[in-house]
């Protein structure tokens, strides 16, 4: 009788799991490491960040997640990257930890578009308390004092196709699921699937008061971008988002999950290495009256000196000459 009531019970929440294998987050730009493996070494910094997220707050049992990463490239030259993953997930009774290293190898294809492939190998663990269980009969002590644990060895790989205008990422979650069984739970897995793809537009507009002494340039980059996610039986699933960021100082972003919820992101860059950033979503599904939204934290320290950029190095030189010629008209008054 055990046996079974064990069997049925990891059954209940094998279905729970594989309607939910890929966590949700609203801004899912700031976890792009996490939905591609070819991220790691697409920047010429080391990245060190940590991520909150309590998905239908007041809603007793729901999801929380809190995820904390590093990754770089060698030397920062933007061709071997490697990273390091911790991501921890609690839903209800259940308790889900994964452990991942990334590599990823990156390309020039032109002067300016890059491709990036990467592979990700991970651990999970999964663990039902049952000693937490609210039982019919406080007498039955079949599903009392027990811990349910079962684990998993996971990959995951991703194309990551770029610029400065442009990205579009593919990646592969939970390839191995069914096809090769190395733990009793591998076969639980449904492999996932997810592009993301958007377009950078920077407006720049210089600014020069009446005395003609002062210069400044506002800069605003306007950033479509769709994600789409895809896995067996569940229908495909559509995100959608527009952010605006100003002078490299704050963003503004708004976003719509097909099926699922609206948001808000926002976030300011407290520093040239630190970042924070805050989404909100409300769910319109079958939960809304019963839960007050979803919240989202992202904390994001760059690790490393950050290399001076094109534009940078065109803007201070830009503003040299400005100064130069100021210089030049008041010796010829």
């Amino acid at each position: 009788m055990k046996r079974i009531l064990t069997i049925l019970f990891f059954n209940c929440i094998a279905f729970t799991i594989n309607a939910q294998q890929q966590y949700v987050y609203t801004n899912y730009l700031l976890n792009d490491y996490y939905f591609n493996a070819a991220i790691v070494g697409s920047k010429n910094v080391h990245e060190a960040n940590l991520g909150f997220r309590k998905q239908w707050a007041g809603f007793s049992g729901s999801p929380l997640t809190l995820n904390a990463n590093f990754y770089g490239s060698y030397k920062n030259q933007m061709k071997h990257g490697y990273g390091m993953s911790l991501v921890s997930d609690k839903t209800g009774l259940m308790q889900q930890t994964g452990v991942y290293l990334n590599y990823a190898y990156h390309i020039d294809l032109t002067d300016k578009i890059r491709l990036g492939l990467g592979v990700r190998p991970g651990y999970l663990l999964y663990n039902i308390k049952l000693y937490n269980a609210q039982l019919a009969d406080v007498n039955d002590d079949i599903l009392s004092g027990n811990v349910l644990a079962t684990n998993a060895f996971d990959l995951a790989s991703g194309i990551n196709l770029y610029s400065d205008k442009f990205f579009l990422q593919i990646g592969f979650q939970q390839i191995l699921g069914q096809a090769v069984k190395f733990t009793d739970y591998n076969d639980g897995l449904s492999k996932h699937f997810n592009l993301i793809a958007g377009y950078n537009y920077e407006v720049k507009k210089q600014k020069i008061d009446s005395t003609q002494k002062q210069r400044t340039i506002e800069k605003f980059v306007f950033q479509p971008s769709i994600m789409i996610n895809y896995v067996s039986p569940i229908p495909t699933q559509l995100s959608v988002m527009f952010k605006t960021t100003y002078n490299e100082k704050m963003w503004l972003g708004l976003n719509f999950r097909t099926q699922d919820a609206v948001g808000l992101s926002l976030g300011v860059f407290v520093n040239d290495r630190l970042s924070i950033g805050y989404a909100y979503d409300y769910s319109f599904g079958q939960l809304k009256g019963f839960q007050g939204g979803s919240h989202e934290l992202m904390l994001r320290f760059i690790t490393t000196n950050k290399k001076v950029s094109l534009d940078q190095k065109d803007e201070e030189f830009n503003n040299s000459i400005f100064e130069e010629n100021k210089k030049r008209l008041k010796k010829k008054k």
